[in-house]
Order: C-alpha cells, then sequence, then structure tokens
C-alpha cells in the first residue's frame, strides 16, 4: 500500500524515453513532473457576466466557511486579468492516515481528479465495503493496476494501491450498485482532503467563472483576439478556449467551432449558448478549406484567407496531463500518428488565414514531435508564416532543436518541469 506526499506513477505509467522522444536532457526532470499534483487551481472569469472582485469574493467565502483561519488565499495575476488562482492549503491541514476508516476503491483517471480538488462522483466509485454508512469518514484508494472489480464488498488487498485521501459517504452501496438500467449520478464521496493539498472543493464553475487550467487560458490571451474579427476555434471540444476567445472579444465579431466529433460538440452547446458570436459546427477541420466555397457563408468548408485569427488547439498525445497517477503505454504508431494529423490541420490552417492574421498553435503534450519539430516543419513547409513572440509570457523557452535557434525558441512557450501546471506548448504565427 502507497501513500506518500506526492503520488507518483506506477511501474506502468513510466513513459519511455524513446517513445516519448522528448529531449534528453529534460528526461530526469520530466518524468517525476509528471507524476506530481499542480497544487494551484485556476478560474477564467466571465467578465460580460460577472466581476473579478465578485467571484473572488464568492472564492474567499467558500474557503473560509471550509477551512476557516486555514483557508488558503485567493489571488490574480496581472497578465491575465480575468483569472483567479487558488493557493494550496498549508501541510499542516492534511490529517494523518487512519487505518481505522473503511476504504473505497476508485480508478486512476477518478483519482487524478481527485488530488486536483474534485469529488468523487458515482460512476467513479469501483469498490465499497459492506456497511459503509452515510456521512462515515472512509479512506480513498485508487486502483494502480486495475484490478479491483466494480462493486467489490471486501476490503481490496493490492499492494499497488495508493491513498489520495479522506472523504465522506454521500451514498450507499444499493444506490451505486443496484443493477438498474439507469446509472447513479452525483456526488457519492465528498472529499474532505486529499494528499495533494490541492483544496477539495469540486468544480464551482458556472456561468460566471469556469475552472480551466492556467495555459490554455494564456492560450488564448497569446491568440489576442478583437472585437468585430473573424476567428476560426479548429478543434474547438470542450469549449472552454472557444467561449474565452468570445468573451475578450466582446461578443462582437463572429467565431467559428469546428470540431469532428458530434458528442463533443453537443456537450459543449450548452457551454456556449449565452453567446451570440458563436456559431458551432460538426466538421473535419482537415477539409476547412476549399477553393470554390462561398466567401460569405459561416458554414464550412470556407475559402482561403476567410479569417483574422485562428486557433489550432490541436488533438495530440496529452502526455501533458497531470497528474498521471497510472496509464497505459502508447505504442509508438500511436504516437507517431499525431504529428501527421497536425500537419494536414496546419495545411488547413495557413489557407484559411488571411494575409497578416495571427495563427496559434498549441497542445497539451510533452513530445518533440508534436511541439518544436512541428513548428520546425510549418516554418519550412510554409516561408508565409513567421514565427512571432507568444505573450503574455508565463510559460519557459521551447527545447533547443537543431532547426530552431535560439532566439526562436525564446519566441515560444513550453510548460513544464518547474512549473505548477499541466504540461502545453504553445506557437504563434504570423502570415505575412
Amino acid at each position: 500500500m502507497f501513500y506518500p506526499k506526492t503520488p507518483f506513477l506506477g511501474k506502468a505509467a513510466l513513459l519511455e524515453s524513446e517513445i516519448l522522444k522528448v529531449h534528453s536532457a529534460a528526461l530526469p526532470q520530466l518524468l517525476p513532473w509528471l507524476c506530481q499534483t499542480p497544487r494551484t487551481t485556476t478560474y477564467r472569469v466571465n467578465t460580460l457576466h460577472s466581476s473579478v472582485t465578485e467571484f473572488k469574493q464568492k472564492l474567499e467565502s467558500i474557503l473560509s466557511f471550509k477551512y476557516g483561519p486555514a483557508a488558503p488565499k485567493v489571488y490574480g495575476l496581472p497578465e491575465l486579468p480575468e483569472i483567479l488562482c487558488i493557493a494550496p492549503l498549508d501541510s499542516t491541514t492534511v490529517a494523518a492516515y487512519d487505518d481505522t476508516h473503511k476504504q473505497i476503491i476508485v480508478d486512476t483517471s477518478c483519482g487524478a481528479a481527485l488530488l486536483r480538488g474534485a469529488h468523487i462522483y458515482a460512476p467513479g466509485v469501483l469498490a465499497m465495503e459492506t456497511g459503509t454508512q452515510l456521512r462515515e469518514l472512509v479512506n480513498v484508494f485508487a486502483d494502480l493496476p486495475g484490478k479491483c472489480k466494480r462493486g467489490t464488498t471486501t476490503r481490496y488487498e493490492c499492494e499497488q494501491k495508493i491513498f489520495l485521501g479522506v472523504g465522506e459517504v454521500l451514498m450507499q452501496r444499493h444506490q451505486l450498485y443496484n443493477n438498474t438500467e439507469q446509472a447513479p449520478t452525483g456526488i457519492a464521496v465528498q472529499m474532505k482532503w486529499n494528499m495533494s493539498g490541492v483544496p477539495a472543493l469540486g468544480d464551482l464553475s458556472s456561468e460566471a467563472a469556469m475552472l480551466q487550467n492556467l495555459p490554455s487560458i494564456v492560450c488564448v490571451r497569446v491568440l489576442a483576439p478583437q472585437p468585430g474579427e473573424r476567428i476560426l476555434d479548429m478543434c474547438a471540444a470542450p469549449g472552454n478556449k472557444t467561449s474565452h476567445i468570445a468573451e475578450l472579444m466582446r461578443n462582437e465579431g463572429i467565431v467559428i467551432a469546428l470540431d469532428n466529433s458530434a458528442s463533443r460538440l453537443r456537450a459543449m452547446q450548452s457551454k456556449l449558448e449565452h453567446y451570440s458570436c458563436i456559431v458551432c459546427h460538426h466538421f473535419d477541420a482537415t477539409k476547412a478549406c476549399h477553393v470554390d466555397a462561398s466567401p460569405e457563408s459561416n458554414r464550412p468548408p470556407f475559402p482561403p484567407n476567410s479569417f483574422d485569427r485562428i486557433l489550432l488547439d490541436a488533438p495530440c498525445s496529452g502526455l501533458g496531463n497531470r497528474p498521471q497517477l497510472c496509464c497505459s503505454i502508447k505504442q509508438p504508431k500511436v504516437l507517431e500518428s499525431y504529428p501527421h494529423i497536425q500537419r494536414r490541420l496546419m495545411t488547413q490552417a495557413v489557407q484559411l488565414l488571411r494575409p497578416g492574421g495571427v495563427l496559434v498553435y498549441s497542445t497539451c503534450t510533452v513530445t518533440e514531435a508534436e511541439c518544436e519539430e512541428l513548428v520546425a516543419w510549418t516554418l519550412r513547409k510554409f516561408p508565409q508564416l513567421q514565427l512571432v513572440e507568444a505573450t503574455p509570457k508565463l510559460g519557459a523557452a521551447a527545447l533547443p532543436l537543431p532547426e530552431l535557434s535560439p532566439t526562436l525558441c525564446e519566441l515560444l512557450q513550453r510548460f513544464g518541469p518547474d512549473l505548477d501546471t499541466v504540461g502545453f506548448f504553445i506557437a504563434k504565427f504570423q502570415k505575412l
């Protein structure tokens, strides 16, 4: 049984260097960093609906009620005026492990969310001991090897389960495993505290503000959308960046949001319905440009030179997500497939961007092939594109490559070790 202060990757989650293809100098820092939890929680305030001051007061009130004098600080960042950060809890607020509590087992995906401040929803509970009562405090463990059978009634004995924290039971066994056609929903276990020290608040997202990773917020600020512009979000789901674009445009202009998944597009509709400037389409962005398309239409495909700014937040391997409690090693062929789709999307984006327009490319991964190498390929393939500085600059410079000079590396942003964020990459181009 593991219960370290900093949850770590299990043996099955160690990402081999030859598969990751990251710079060798970064590996000693990268792997431990990927298994740690970002400890700062960030909310992006919708300034069209609320004020930063109002939402800050709300957060401070909730934290004060839950933690009293030990409530963590809520603060802003001058580079991102719409953001509020919640600091981690002081280490003294983490209670000692108590083996007298019954145990709850969750999968590693649920466990990772829990360490970032989430509560446990019904589908995430793999096992609960018989006799567990409502409002009872329980120890929560993640099943690293993935061998726990759903609905297990006895204590799950496993050397590779990891202790995550303590929660309060809000649903009993018969509610979770009643074998009815309708799966249970809602919070099953409300976390009291977790091992990461991130405040256990759940997701407080509403029309007033959205829980969002810091680099994703930086990404849209780098795009710098302006009121009245025509902007394309090529791979829009789940819609968080799309709504941020609309807010920075003050809901004036037009934002075309494309995604090739109908289900993901439906899921984000409620999030975007308050913005009159956003038009969503279920469409494959690798076919978004067509020379015979109507220049007057807001439906894809579109003619060349149609957009003032384009966000290409590309499909990627997602290896920047933290913490990675356990993950299946992706086969080289799978990892190698991502740059191919990224290049196809980039080719469409360059055609769709008007001269003088801005294109931002981003990924939530750490591989060179999907980040720095993709930028080098783009500059070779499209001489009409110029790399410009991605500001505001909250990330570090890119990893060095033979094709990218130190000057060009400084224009890019890589969120990696020594930063309290998820792994992320941002590049900003301008079409000459």
